[in-house]
């Protein structure tokens, strides 16, 4: 049988969460929620953050005063969020769902799918599918506010391979341009504690 999809497997987001969610990103929320609500010229309602991770930007929002709904298939930062959530003393709603199954009819004003979250499937239909979960979950006037970035930024400052590191854990990426630009394949390689685990990532 084939195996899972990265992106459907626990054990990478599980291993690559403080590299994903480092401080300084948990940090800059606010002011990225500044820009993403004054493109969306919202200030207030029912909104959805989708996927959510570990709520950096649900967390945020729900102290902003926001009806916030943050949805992530992944089971810890989903429990990573709840305790933040209780830290900073607000009340939002987290479900666990994936985001090709997560649609809430005319619910929400504001849809936000930020941080490169979209572009995971490699079968466009499952593209499509989150597309009109967004669209459907949208009550009458909302807002959807995606972050996506194209093949000409791509190319702009593409590196073969790269490294990073913190607190001690490092991450070498080697990425493989595929398709005109239109797919990326890449082999992510973790080292933490002197053990180290591969994955493959790939990402339209």
């Amino acid at each position: 049988m084939p195996e899972d999809p990265w992106h459907e497997d626990p054990a990478f987001w599980e291993t690559l969460e403080g590299l994903l969610f480092p401080p300084e990103k948990l940090d800059a929320a606010a002011d990225e929620l500044d820009a993403l609500l004054s493109l969306a010229d919202i200030d207030g309602g029912r909104a959805l953050d989708v996927p959510c991770g570990v709520g950096r930007h649900a967390v945020e929002l729900a102290g902003r005063g926001l009806e916030v709904t943050g949805v992530d298939a992944t089971n810890r930062y989903l429990e990573t969020a709840r305790g933040r959530a209780e830290a900073a003393g607000v009340d939002l709603e987290f479900v666990g769902a994936d985001m090709r199954e997560f649609a809430r009819p005319e619910a929400f004003d504001l849809v936000l799918n930020v941080y490169t979250s979209f572009g995971y499937f490699e079968d466009r239909t499952d593209d499509r599918r989150t597309a009109r979960n967004f669209h459907e979950s949208l009550a009458d006037g909302g807002r959807l506010v995606m972050s996506l970035t194209s093949k000409e930024v791509i190319a702009g400052k593409f590196r073969k391979r790269t490294w990073s590191e913190q607190d001690g854990t490092y991450l070498l990426e080697e990425h493989e341009v595929q398709d005109d630009w239109s797919w990326m394949e890449n082999r992510w390689v973790v080292v933490e504690d002197g053990e180290t685990r591969e994955f493959e990532v790939s990402h339209r």
